[in-house]
């Protein structure tokens, strides 16, 4: 009995020895997915296509001389990109859309700039002479003022964009190769991309979409499927495809309003001589990290010389946290700063230089112009 007892208890124990000894299931090397919902349906963009179509125009410029192309050329090629505009002998094409019924017209400036005739085609109603009223260099926008235009055009609304994210869905309306009212569809590839204008030497807060844009189509309306314009195409990298970029609805309600405010239309612009990165998403800073520092505010790369910045002492390496008391968050905030204030307006930075909080840094902003510098502000 005493045999089988302990018989019994040793095969126990070397039962529990062997299950210590066996290994542990691994755990997955992946996330298990839910299960398969039903499919969403795709939207369709015929509604918003019929409901805007006779506000999109198409812009024809004769030129007054084919010299001012290679200097579009030369900007478009140092950043990389092309102005989307088809071009034939002495002619420009391209695309704009009606922002006030009484006949004024967005469009695209490298589309009519030093042009001697415009003619301004509106489905529906005909072929009009136009002027140019207005323009920003800075954004590549023009605005045009239709002569002899009927008052009950259909104006397409501006959105506000705020609410635009990556992944959403846009349509552009245009006229690629002349062909009119083509559409295009695809999604907001990045919201606010900053690319270099070098021959102006300043940044620009472009919207990013995957529709496809050719020449022809610039100036064409971007739009949400509510049929609101959100950004107006103007250029693409010279050798992506599904890349192309636009400006946002809120830089060219601001630049619509400076037109309005010049007596000339023309859209004056900030300029202090800087290159920057948001702080918090940068690094080499050595103070980033540092206790009781601010995170954010925008990091200062390069100081063009000469310039408001390094007439004010200015340094690369410094970090802009206020403007005039204003807290930057980012460099998207400090380009706004910038860009958005007149030539000539005394502006306060304080800085983080060192480790040290540098107050009342004055700097009296120059007005953006041709400027052969890179990828400035």
């Amino acid at each position: 009995m005493w045999v089988s007892v302990l018989f019994g208890l040793s095969c126990i124990s070397v039962g529990a020895a062997v299950g210590i000894s066996w290994p542990r299931a691994a755990a997955p090397m992946w996330t298990e997915a839910p299960p398969l919902r039903q499919p969403g349906v795709l939207p369709s963009f015929a509604d918003v296509v019929q409901q805007i179509g006779p506000g999109v125009v198409t812009v024809r410029a004769l030129r007054a001389s084919a010299a001012k192309d290679s200097t579009v050329a030369a900007v478009s090629e140092a950043s990389g990109l092309r102005a989307v505009h088809a071009s034939g002998p002495g002619l420009r094409s391209g695309s704009g859309f009606v922002v006030r019924q009484e006949g004024l017209v967005v469009t695209s400036r490298h589309i009519v700039v030093d042009a001697i005739d415009i003619e301004v085609i509106v489905p529906q109603r005909g072929a009009f002479r136009a002027e140019v009223v207005g323009e920003d260099a800075a954004t590549d926008v023009a605005l045009l003022r239709l002569e002899g235009a009927p008052t009950d055009l259909l104006a397409l609304p501006l959105g506000d964009g705020a609410d635009l994210r990556a992944g959403d869905w846009i349509v552009a309306v245009g006229n690629p190769f002349g062909y009119a009212q083509t559409v295009t569809a695809g999604l907001v590839s990045f919201v606010g991309r900053h690319l270099s204008h070098t021959d102006l030497g300043v940044t620009n807060d472009f919207l990013q979409i995957s529709a496809p844009v050719n020449p022809g189509s610039s100036g064409c309306p971007v739009l949400d499927l509510q049929g609101r314009v959100v950004g107006v195409t103007t250029q693409a990298p010279a050798d992506a495809q599904g890349i192309s970029f636009a400006v946002p609805s809120r830089t060219l309600k601001w630049s619509l309003e400076a037109m309005q405010k010049q007596p000339d239309g023309r859209v004056r612009r900030g300029y202090l001589g800087i290159e920057f990165s948001s702080h918090s998403t940068a690094g080499g800073s050595s103070e980033r990290n540092a206790p009781n520092t601010p995170n954010d505010g925008a990091l200062i790369v390069h100081v063009v010389e000469g310039q408001p910045a390094h007439r004010a002492g200015v340094r690369a390496g410094d970090v802009v946290l206020r403007v005039d008391g204003a807290r930057i968050h980012d460099a998207r905030a400090l380009h706004e700063c910038i860009v958005c204030t007149q030539p000539g307006t005394s502006i306060s930075l304080q800085l983080l230089r060192d480790g040290l909080i540098e107050d009342s840094v004055v700097a009296v902003l120059s007005e953006v112009g041709a400027r052969r510098t890179e990828q400035a502000n």
